[in-house]
C-alpha cells in the first residue's frame, strides 16, 4: 500500500500546479459538472471567467461528444488552471484524453491550495471497501485531517450520495457511495462535498451520517445560510450538487427534508477563501443573473 501511495504521489508532481495562496489572499474557485458543448456551457464559463477564479473543478460529464476536443475548445482560456472529475458519460477514449491533456496518472488524486486540500474522486471505477480508491481516500483524509497548514478540506466527485428525487433517469443516489464514505467524511471533518449528474443545483444543510437510516442524514444546523463551527460547537458535511454546467436540465419533484435549496437552471457554484483563510463564503452564480444560492462557514 505504501508503495501505492508513493506511485500515486510521484503522478501526482507531474500535474500543472496551481499556485499555493498565502492565507490573507483572496482565493476563488468554480465548480460545476455536466457541461456538454453548447451555448449554454459557453456562457456558464463566460460567467466562471468574470469571476476570475484561481482554480476551477469540473465535476465530470464534460463534452458528451465522441471526442473530449469540442470541450477543450471551451475551456482553453482557463486550461491550466482547470481540474477535472470522471462522470459516467466520460467513457473510456475520452477519459484517456482527458487524462493525457492534463497530465493525469489516477481518476482520483488529490492536492492542496492555501489552506484547503481538495481530495478527487472518481465515481466510474472501484470504490468499494478494500478497493485501492478507499484505501487512498481513507489515507489522504486522515493525513489532511492532521496537517497543521490545512483549515479545510473538500470533496469532489460526480454521482451523488445524496439527491432530490427529479425526472432525471438512473439519477438515484449512490447508496454504497454513501454508506461508505460519509462516515470517513464526518470523522476526519470534510467540510463541502460537490457533486453533479443531476442536471440542475441543490445544497443541503450540515449533515451527519445516520447508521440506522441513511436516507435520512441527521441535520446538524437548521440555518440556512450561515454556520460557524466555533460557535455551533458542531461540524456536518454540507453536500451540493452543481449539475448545471450546459446539459439539459431535470426538473425536481420533491425537496427531502435534508435540502435548503433547490434551483433548475444553468451556472455555476463560486467558492472564496475569505477572511485571513477563516471563512468559505459560497454563492450560486445563474447564467440568467440571479443568485439563488449563498451560504458561509466560519471557523
Amino acid at each position: 500500500m505504501a508503495l501505492h501511495y508513493l506511485l500515486f504521489c510521484i503522478g501526482l508532481s507531474l500535474l500543472p500546479m496551481i499556485p499555493q495562496y498565502a492565507y490573507s489572499s483572496f482565493f476563488n474557485i468554480a465548480a460545476v459538472g455536466d457541461w456538454a458543448c453548447n451555448d449554454n456551457s459557453q456562457n456558464t464559463l463566460k460567467n466562471i471567467v468574470s469571476k476570475k477564479p484561481e482554480l476551477i473543478i469540473a465535476l465530470g460529464d464534460l463534452s458528451y461528444q465522441r471526442t473530449a476536443e469540442c470541450w477543450f475548445d471551451i475551456i482553453s482560456s482557463v486550461d491550466n488552471i482547470t481540474r477535472i472529475v470522471r462522470g459516467d458519460h466520460d467513457n473510456d477514449f475520452r477519459m484517456s484524453q482527458y487524462m493525457q491533456h492534463f497530465n493525469m496518472s489516477k481518476e482520483f488524486y488529490s492536492f492542496n491550495s492555501a489552506n484547503i486540500h481538495f481530495l478527487i474522486m472518481s465515481t466510474e471505477i472501484p470504490y468499494e471497501l478494500g478497493s485501492e480508491q478507499y484505501e487512498f481516500v481513507k489515507s489522504d483524509l486522515e493525513n489532511a485531517s492532521t496537517n497543521s497548514t490545512i483549515d479545510w478540506i473538500i470533496t469532489a466527485y460526480h454521482q451523488p450520495a445524496y439527491i432530490s428525487q427529479n425526472d432525471c433517469k438512473g439519477c438515484s443516489p449512490r447508496v454504497t457511495l454513501r454508506e461508505l464514505y460519509h462516515p470517513l467524511f464526518d470523522k476526519y471533518n470534510v467540510d463541502l462535498v460537490l457533486q453533479a449528474h443531476n442536471h440542475n443545483y441543490e445544497r443541503s444543510y450540515p449533515i451527519l451520517y445516520n447508521s440506522k437510516d441513511s436516507e435520512n442524514p441527521l441535520i446538524v444546523n437548521s440555518n440556512k445560510n450561515s454556520y460557524n463551527y466555533d460557535i455551533d460547537n458542531s461540524h456536518g458535511v454540507i453536500f451540493a450538487t452543481v449539475g448545471t454546467g450546459g446539459g439539459e436540465l431535470n426538473n425536481f419533484e420533491v425537496k427531502v427534508p435534508y435540502v435548503v435549496t433547490q434551483h433548475r437552471g444553468f451556472g455555476f457554484l463560486n467558492i472564496e477563501l475569505t477572511n485571513n483563510g477563516t471563512r468559505l463564503n459560497s454563492t450560486f452564480y445563474a447564467n440568467d443573473g440571479t443568485l439563488p444560492d449563498h451560504f458561509t462557514i466560519d471557523k
